[in-house]
């Protein structure tokens, strides 16, 4: 579904040339718009008034000049433009009403059963989109597109979702049936790769040409910024760092490679490991073998919780992952050589104790020019930061 005929004064290049231009910069003349682009002022003018006049652009006061008179300045209505930007991830679906400086106006956040049918993540996708779209016109605001942000490998191309395994779906064209439910265009990528654009557009990663942004959680996956272009690769496959070998002979992982990161840094990896060593009896002193609580029924957020409280056990276990993190970072950055390598995902409650960690290891492996330079940092946008990322692959395509 055409998304540029949402607003039709971006069908033409050169307005989504300047738009795209002042919103970069967010404050900028007439004149420098004219040295940036090489248009005609003339050209400019003309552009700047119509855009002024579908309400894109703001003059916002005047900017400086020592020599004569001072120009005034333009910004981008924020407002001017809202898009519903969705996560899907293993077992919930989290959505938000964003306008184009990535304010968040509404969320929301629905769950599913882990081993739900097609039917039922579907609906609840399609409740999150419903919810979020009732919100908007409750607030008088026109949505302009759809961003889809799955797990698993995403035609971007098609819209269509190639393989989610943590909920089963095989080739399931998501894009397709959300235009068809809402009648609106939806543009639909990988969560990290989304994340990773996000970051670049509003996050960490901003002004950054060359960037990493690598999500853990259930799974690990990265996205990669190349001269500032999301990179997805010949198959969509581009950024699968969770499927790179830490450990020549390591644990079978689920996509039957042997020794992947992912077998040994995700929260399942490190969940899985904590319930062998708490039902054979070690770790009796930790905070996680206390009380009557079943092993199998830790959660992630319990390990969190005696991580920040300084639990040796807790603490062994996610050293180890983030040494596993920082091996695999280490090869990528060597092989890539971004300029900043952001952290995010649902390990974020506890990045700021995994960072020393990761920074130490990938400083002790990483290409000796590389280390003056190393910029390891967390996500910018939180814990929104994929579904802004979704979003953001809608304001992409009417900006670029």
């Amino acid at each position: 579904m055409d998304l540029l005929s949402k607003i039709p004064i971006l069908n033409e290049p050169n307005p989504r040339l300047v738009l795209r231009l002042v919103r970069e910069a967010e404050s900028v003349s007439r004149a420098d718009l004219a040295r940036a682009t090489g248009l005609h002022p003339s050209t400019i003018t003309r552009l700047v008034a119509a855009l002024l006049e579908a309400g894109l652009l703001q003059e916002s006061g005047e900017g400086q000049n020592d020599l004569g008179r001072k120009p005034i300045v333009l910004s981008v209505v924020e407002d001017a433009i809202h898009v519903v930007g969705l996560a899907v991830e293993a077992g919930f679906v989290s959505g938000v009403l964003v306008n184009l400086g990535a304010r968040i106006l509404e969320r929301i956040d629905l769950p599913f059963p882990p081993a739900a049918e097609q039917d039922s993540v579907l609906e609840t996708i399609f409740a999150v989109v419903a919810g979020l779209l009732s919100r908007a016109q409750a607030r008088g605001l026109d949505v302009a597109g759809i961003g889809v942000a799955m797990h698993g490998t995403v035609d971007s191309a098609s819209g269509i979702s190639i393989f989610a395994p943590a909920i089963g779906w095989r080739n399931v064209a998501v894009a397709e049936l959300l235009e068809e439910r809402f009648g609106l265009p939806v543009r639909m990528e990988n969560n990290a790769k989304a994340m990773a654009l996000g970051e670049a557009w509003f996050g960490n990663g901003q002004g950054v040409r060359h960037l990493l942004a690598v999500k853990v959680g259930q799974a690990i996956g990265s996205g990669v910024i190349l001269n500032g272009e999301l990179f997805v690769g010949a198959n969509f496959s581009a950024g699968e760092i969770g499927h790179t070998t830490v450990i020549s002979d390591g644990m079978r992982c689920k996509c039957g490679n042997f020794g992947c990161l992912e077998t040994v840094a995700s929260i399942d990896a490190v969940l899985k490991k904590l319930r062998v060593i708490l039902k054979r009896g070690d770790g009796t002193s930790s905070l996680l073998a206390q009380g009557d609580l079943d092993p199998d029924e830790l959660t992630a957020d319990d390990v969190y919780q005696a991580v920040l409280a300084g639990d040796g056990l807790a603490c062994q276990l996610w050293d180890e992952a983030a040494a596993y993190l920082g091996v695999a970072l280490a090869n990528t950055m060597n092989i890539l050589n971004p300029a900043k390598v952001l952290i995010g995902g649902d390990i974020l409650p506890i990045v700021d104790y995994l960072l020393p960690r990761i920074r130490e290891v990938v400083v002790a492996r990483v290409f000796d020019p590389l280390k003056a330079a190393l910029q390891i940092e967390p996500v910018g946008l939180g814990e929104n930061a994929v579904a802004v990322g979704a979003a953001t692959l809608v304001f992409r395509e009417l900006l670029g």
